[in-house]
């Protein structure tokens, strides 16, 4: 049993990992402003649960009494296009709120640091990249990304603290906020197609994308927990590796609802967003036993198992969380 704080740990993949987490037995203290825009806030009753933001310091200071001994950084502005509504915020909740939580982890000693960032910062690739590949961010959220990433290279790799920074491509799954229709290229056309709507695509149908189904992304978060093969810092791309155009993503996800017709609407697209993610997980998977991931028509299946549960005139989904009892 291990003393493990997550941040962000109320939102769409905080909550998920919250949860194995404690499947596991640790002890989790999930510390969450409850402002997430991607998934549905969800604070798991057998964690410690302490609200607010991880810029303040009364949050720094009830989190350093705690003491935890691992590190799992989540708490973000997680979408790109939203990074434009507020920069301020953006860069605060990413960037600050990194140095913060990197600080915290020198001062106290913990034993890892985990630090969820994004392939956002390479920018649109038509190659696929490693880890080393340059770093061009096409949006804010990219940038702030990064920030995070270069606090905790500064902060944290002099130190004896193990580090590992998983830069995740587009994650799905249950619990994300169907409502939210600014973060998530899946959750945007599934929930068109949850409210029989036409599907609004804001770009080129033509972009690439890797898309991870959110069991993989949580199964890699908790496998490195104990992982024997990382070295003292690690950078990893956490994506599938498997390159899907936006209009065969759609048509999977209309396939998954037996939907052969369907009004598609394109708009142009929006500030910041990249033409083409293409990120290579070969690094990732020497050091993870070849992890294999699950197919995106699986991951489908199960979204939409848990998408036609949901009554598509609901105003919230705050009850339709796939953990509420």
């Amino acid at each position: 049993m291990k003393k493990i704080l997550v941040t962000g740990g109320a939102g769409f993949i905080g909550a998920n990992l919250t949860q194995r987490l404690i499947e596991l037995n640790h002890k989790v203290l999930v510390v969450d402003s409850l402002k997430t825009i991607g998934g549905i806030p969800y604070i798991n009753p057998r964690s410690k649960f302490l609200k607010g933001d991880i810029t303040k310091k009364d949050i720094f200071n009830k989190i350093k009494k705690w003491k935890p001994e691992i590190i799992y950084h989540l708490a973000a502005q997680s979408g790109g296009e939203s990074s434009y509504d507020d920069p301020k915020y953006d860069y605060l909740s990413n960037g600050y709120g990194t140095y913060m939580m990197a600080s915290l982890a020198k001062e106290i000693k913990v034993k890892k640091f985990i630090y969820t960032s994004s392939v956002a910062v390479y920018g649109s690739c038509k190659n696929k990249v490693t880890e080393n590949a340059k770093i061009n961010p096409d949006s804010l959220y990219g940038v702030s990304k990064y920030i995070g990433e270069m606090f905790i290279k500064q902060i944290l790799h002099p130190e004896k603290i193990k580090t590992i920074i998983f830069r995740l491509s587009n994650t799905f799954g249950p619990g994300e906020d169907l409502l939210f229709l600014k973060k998530g290229m899946v959750k945007i056309y599934s929930s068109y197609v949850w409210k029989k709507k036409p599907i609004i695509v804001k770009g080129s149908l033509n972009r690439l994308r890797n898309i991870n189904y959110i069991d993989d992304c949580v199964n890699i978060l908790i496998l490195s927990l104990n992982n024997k093969k990382l070295n003292k810092n690690e950078i990893f791309n956490l994506c599938s590796d498997k390159l899907i155009k936006v209009k065969d993503l759609i048509n999977k996800i209309l396939k998954t609802q037996n939907l052969k017709k369907y009004s598609i609407v394109v708009k142009k697209s929006t500030k910041g967003d990249s033409f083409n993610f293409n990120s290579s997980n070969k690094y990732l998977k020497k050091k993870f036993n070849n992890y294999r991931f699950l197919s995106l028509d699986y991951g489908l299946k199960k979204y939409f198992d848990w998408i036609n549960k949901i009554p598509p005139s609901v105003y919230s989904l705050k009850n339709y969380h796939p953990f509420k009892k």
